[in-house]
């Protein structure tokens, strides 16, 4: 049992050094994944205000020419909405425009990649497939690998035989409590 302790020891300490980054990408992404419903984990809202000549309140065909070659638009335009007699909407590839009419106060909404959580995500989520899938594949693995050969490390009071076995058995009711109470 010694020698079975032993081999369990070294691979925990071995795979678990090598698992620290990948552990570390899963745990920091699926933190913000699963608060997706509070903040955009990918994308930050970035506002910018400057000032055009007034276009004017008159009829949309026309001004909406005057906004589009007053804005020099550098991206093309998704669509365009006239959402009040003095506000003009222009949705663009990678964000919008709200230009007053009235004062030519243009707010401009888009949005830009959150540095490093994005690449985090990307990885989390498999986004990139085939390159992710196999490392993916690979570091859960290495984490089953882990979980059992945890179970073996400590004997004793504080091992499987008391309170490790105690915190292991609810480590695996944790889920499979939840699993029931979801299904009803």
């Amino acid at each position: 049992m010694n020698k079975f302790r032993n081999i369990c020891r070294w691979l925990h300490r071995e795979l678990g050094f090598f698992a620290v980054g990948l552990t570390l990408v899963y745990a920091i992404s699926g933190l913000a994944v699963n608060h997706a419903h509070h903040w955009d984990a990918n994308y930050a809202l970035t506002t910018d205000t400057f000032v055009i000549e007034p276009p004017g309140t008159g009829p949309t065909s026309e001004i909406q020419e005057l906004i589009f070659a007053r804005l020099d638009l550098q991206e093309p335009v998704i669509n365009t909405w006239r959402a009040s007699k003095s506000e003009f909407q222009v949705f663009l590839e990678k964000g919008e425009l709200d230009v007053n009419l009235i004062t030519g106060e243009v707010l401009k909404k888009g949005f830009k990649k959150r540095p490093l959580i994005f690449d985090l995500n990307f990885m989390h989520l498999n986004s990139g497939k085939a390159p992710w899938t196999g490392i993916a594949d690979a570091y859960a693995g290495i984490m089953i690998i882990l979980a059992v050969t945890g179970i073996f490390l400590v004997k004793g009071r504080s091992g499987l035989a008391g309170r490790g076995g105690v915190l292991m058995g609810l480590g695996l009711l944790l889920p499979i409590v939840y699993a029931i109470l979801l299904r009803h």
